[in-house]
């Protein structure tokens, strides 16, 4: 396999948040806001198109891309300079490491994203120590991800798989990892998914399947007991149970979280977290309830009662309301937007579930 994906799909799925930054340098600082939203929306129309339309792209990748390409465009507009063009670059880290044929590049581009996201976010002094934290975790995480994608060309010895998966699932928050503010926790998603489908590539070497399940529940089991209230309370369990879905293949199920993920981050950040509990914890008609049915068809079953264990602690403090809280008022902004593509990605989640797709390439 080439290292790198068709040239041609890369540069048209990774370039543009890019060169969006380095335009938004060159911007005078009254046009940097419009200019910022411009090139969010620019780039979230030009990559469906992008990835679905060039040969030899990855559909799984390609679907992944979508969802991430969005990330500029939901964002609150920033106050300054760096924190309108950082979160592009991380975008880009994001959307490269989605799309290139190559372990190694993949975790060292998950660690770049990780140190830009921590620069923007560490920049107030009442933020900076747990976001610090958050990337001193990942970075551990980097650093065994790079030495086991070093030694997976020694097909004869599991250390470097085995490495490869303990760094990804550092890289992606699994186990005791700091929670970041909702804002960051956007684009934190899409760093978090980029090493979970890495998982999904490594699902055919020995151990991983086993390594990568014992974190997704693992996580489980902790957050189950903890049953933390307040903000970042959803990311952790959904990043757990995408990895348990790519432990078990399921393509789907990762497409989907990654898109709930992406949206609780938004509602969260507007301040309605304990309206969507029911969301994250697999009420239907949302999407991780399409994407629990899929995880659930490839589970053992007493994997599958574990999980499911799991899940009820949260379940008994779901309180049923209306299924868009925000009642479609024009004046909670982006709400109600996020609130109808969740509801539409979740009605049609069952269609998403006859989809099974493959990895394009393997390490």
């Amino acid at each position: 396999m080439h290292p790198l994906a068709p040239v041609g799909t890369l540069f048209a799925v990774t370039v543009w948040p890019l060169l969006a930054a380095f335009l938004l340098m060159l911007t005078p600082a009254n046009r940097q806001p419009a200019s910022s939203l411009t090139f969010a929306i620019a780039g979230a129309i030009m990559t469906p198109i992008a990835v679905w339309l060039m040969p030899g792209a990855d559909a799984l990748a390609a679907a992944c891309s979508c969802a991430v390409a969005v990330m500029p465009l939901l964002l609150p507009p920033a106050r300054d300079k760096a924190g309108r063009i950082l979160p592009f670059l991380v975008t880009g880290c994001a959307l490269m490491a989605l799309n290139v044929h190559s372990a190694f590049a993949v975790t060292v581009l998950c660690g770049a994203g990780t140190v830009l996201l921590a620069w923007r976010e560490g920049r107030g002094a009442q933020k900076a120590a747990i976001v610090w934290d958050m990337a001193r975790s990942r970075l551990g995480g980097v650093i065994l991800g790079v030495l086991g994608a070093s030694l997976l060309s020694m097909e004869q010895s599991p250390l470097g798989p085995v490495l490869l998966t303990v760094g990804l699932c550092m890289m992606a928050g699994l186990g005791p990892s700091p929670v970041p503010e909702p804002e960051a926790a956007l684009l934190d998603t899409g760093l978090r998914f980029a090493a979970i489908l890495l998982m999904l590539r490594l699902d055919h070497h020995a151990l991983v399947h086993l390594l990568v399940l014992v974190a997704g529940f693992g996580t489980l089991i902790m957050k189950m007991a903890v049953q933390s209230k307040g903000r970042g309370q959803f990311l952790p369990v959904l990043a757990a149970l995408g990895a348990i879905a790519a432990a078990v293949g399921e393509g789907s199920a990762i497409v989907l979280l990654l898109m709930t993920s992406l949206g609780l981050a938004v509602l969260e950040r507007e301040g309605h977290a304990d309206h969507y509990r029911s969301v994250a914890d697999g009420m239907a008609p949302w999407p991780v309830f399409c994407a629990l049915l899929a995880i659930g068809r490839s589970l053992e079953p007493f994997l599958l009662a574990l999980m499911i264990v799991c899940l009820l602690p949260g379940l008994r403090q779901v309180r049923f309301s209306t299924l868009m809280p925000s009642g479609l008022a024009l004046k909670a902004g982006i709400v109600p937007v996020v609130e109808a593509a969740l509801l539409a990605i979740g009605l049609c989640g069952p269609l998403l579930l006859t989809w099974h797709p493959t990895p394009g390439w393997q390490p």
